[in-house]
Formats: structure tokens, sequence, C-alpha cells
């Protein structure tokens, strides 16, 4: 089987699955704001490549949940995303590690940010997750 359209940089690593017509987006550390930027770029330019909307973002080795990010995220990124990609959807599930889910769930600060980045009525669909096989899973029953 011929390997699966890989790039991998210091800060993450993007790959492209035929087989689920998924991207995947895995930061391999704590990001700054300037690659936390590019990585979505290139998820974006990958996404177009290969006319997938379907993205698996694995933010487990990501630091704490960052305000600034959020805000970026939910309005620049993610609407800029859901322009480009018209008329896909964008599915997205993000793998958290417990201690990112813990401050969602228990941090003032960003608990609002996180809850209206991920709230239903947003034009994309995105959904939480602890392991990659309940998102692979979650991503599967969505649309191709």
């Amino acid at each position: 089987m011929l390997p699966f359209p890989t790039t991998v940089t210091e800060a993450y690593l993007t790959q492209y699955r035929p087989d689920l017509h998924i991207l995947i987006l895995r930061w391999l550390r704590p990001q700054t704001m300037p690659e936390i930027q590019a990585s979505y770029a290139q998820l974006l330019v990958l996404s177009q490549e290969y006319g997938c909307a379907r993205w698996l973002l694995d933010g487990r080795r990501e630091g704490p949940l960052d305000l600034a990010v959020t805000h970026w995220l939910s309005d620049f990124f993610f609407p800029e995303a859901v322009r480009a990609l018209a008329p896909q959807r964008v599915y997205m599930a993000a793998l958290s590690s417990p201690a990112r889910l813990q401050q969602f769930h228990s941090d003032a600060t960003v608990a609002p940010a996180v809850t209206r980045a991920l709230a239903p009525e947003q034009p994309y669909h995105t959904a939480v997750f602890l392991t990659e096989a309940e998102a692979l899973i979650w991503l599967d029953a969505q649309p191709r």
C-alpha cells in the first residue's frame, strides 16, 4: 500500500487519509499563535486540494486552551474555512486531553468562548472526543 500523503514540521503533522476521506492535523507540542495559524492554513490548502472538509484535529499534545486562539478560530478561521469549502459542510472531530477538557468545563475565562465555538448554530459541525476511535466513528457518520 502506498503511504498516505503526509506533511510533517517540528510543530505539527498533516495527513490526508483517502481511505477514510478525512484530513488529520496533529499538533506535536504546544503551539504559538503563528504556528497554530500556519497549521490551520495548511489544513485549509489540503482541504481544497483533496475536496475534503472532514477533519480530525488532534490537540492532545497541546498546552492549555488559549482564549486568543479560540477567538481567532471561531471569529476568523472557521468562518473562512466554511466559505472556502462551500458547498461542502465542514465537520471537525477535536481530540482533547483530559486536562484540556477539564479546563473547558472549569475555566470561566475560556469556557464561554469554547462553548460558542462548539455551538450547534455555527455554520460548521464539531464534537470533542478523548479517544481517536470515538472521533473516527463520529466522522465516518458524517456526509462525505
